[in-house]
């Protein structure tokens, strides 16, 4: 057994080592109570910063939302079995309703035919339709635009173009019948005469119906123009658009065979086009053509194949060309060098060949005079 006084000894040792002991509860107690404090700061200042990151991607959140509310155009949200699973009140507006839970394909269907009231009366509503994939999630989003507004102002500037064409276009028509306004005013002088024979009379009178009939084709593609009609192209031969156009020159400015040279073909060549409609753009370039060449005019139309394909229609002169200055505008609207000039005649030219598919162009001959190219599709002897 410890003695009293080994008891006595062992007292103090037991309290200093309490002393430590406490100490370093102390110490760690105060170090706990430092690394909470440091903890509950930033766990604070973390809470306060996800609350303000909250705060801004609820702000831009409701901004968003009330964008996608105001858009101009329809937005339909599609889930991978192709269900409407949202839509703003834009897409209602121009889909209709019932809308949420549809399905799409049949929605879309139904927007295809939109119709709507106007103060004027009813109309047709355009709309276009566009699908966006968002992502690997299998959704799409479905972008509805109404176009009316934009096709009626397409519309619009297409009857304004028409109705400032209405202009060239009457400029086109008194030059296309003049030439055979002129062959009708010399055949009822001739039919005027007492001592024309029988056959000859019948033979004038066919050429003035023809003649009739040329202009009134060309007013009703003039017509046809301005009402914004497209030309219906019917299979032709080219054979009988080059008779047309020799009778028609040959009577109206009277030209002979040495003056007005043409290649004969025979009609195995067939076109697609109006048979008026080429003969005016021919007689065209002839009538400049004769314009141009004085007093003494020689004009040469030939026919040459380019390809298996398209055909080619040369008209030359023998005048004095074209000024290379001028020869890159001759086919703009309203580009003339003649004071009486309106500028149309060869920009109608083009429009014309262009219409059928062709292309024109125009050079100085190196031999003299200038020299018109007129390519034109042919039709394979299958069509």
């Amino acid at each position: 057994m410890q003695t009293a006084q080994q008891i006595s000894q062992s007292v103090p040792e037991l309290d200093s080592a309490l002393d430590r002991a406490t100490q370093e509860l102390n110490t760690s107690y105060v170090d706990l109570a430092e690394r909470v404090q440091h903890l509950t700061t930033e766990l604070h200042q973390s809470r306060t910063q996800l609350v303000r990151e909250l705060a801004d991607k609820e702000s831009i959140f409701q901004r968003l939302s009330a964008l996608v509310q105001a858009l101009p155009g329809g937005i339909l949200l599609v889930d991978r079995q192709g269900v409407i699973r949202d839509a703003n009140p834009r897409a209602i507006e121009l889909v209709g309703e019932p809308l949420i839970g549809e399905l799409w394909p049949t929605v879309e269907e139904r927007s295809v035919n939109l119709r709507f009231s106007c103060a004027e009366g009813g109309g047709r509503r355009h709309v276009s339709v566009s699908v966006q994939p968002l992502g690997s999630s299998g959704e799409r989003l479905i972008l509805i635009t109404d176009t009316t507004a934009l096709h009626e102002s397409q519309q619009l500037e297409s009857q304004k173009k028409r109705l400032m064409a209405m202009g060239e276009m009457a400029a086109r028509l008194a030059h296309q019948i003049r030439t055979p306004i002129a062959s009708t005013s010399l055949y009822l002088a001739q039919l005027a005469r007492d001592d024309i024979a029988a056959q000859r009379r019948e033979g004038i009178c066919k050429n003035l119906s023809t003649s009739l009939q040329h202009v009134e084709g060309t007013i009703d593609s003039m017509l046809g123009f301005i009402r914004g009609e497209s030309r219906e192209l019917e299979p032709l031969f080219l054979q009988d658009v080059l008779l047309d156009l020799e009778a028609l020159i040959r009577n109206g400015h009277g030209l002979d065979a040495q003056q007005l040279m043409i290649t004969p073909i025979d009609r195995s060549v067939r076109i697609r086009g109006k048979r008026e409609d080429l003969v005016g753009a021919l007689s065209n370039l002839v009538c400049n053509a004769i314009q141009a060449s004085g007093e003494a005019p020689e004009i040469q139309i030939s026919v040459n194949a380019i390809d298996a394909r398209r055909i080619q229609i040369r008209v030359r002169d023998q005048g004095p060309g074209i000024d290379e200055t001028h020869l890159p505008h001759i086919f703009d609207p309203f580009y003339t060098t003649r004071a009486a000039g309106t500028g149309l005649g060869l920009a109608v030219v083009a429009m014309t060949v262009n219409q059928h598919g062709g292309d024109i162009s125009a050079r100085n001959h190196p031999a003299g005079g200038a020299e018109f190219f007129m390519s034109l599709p042919m039709l394979a002897q299958s069509e």
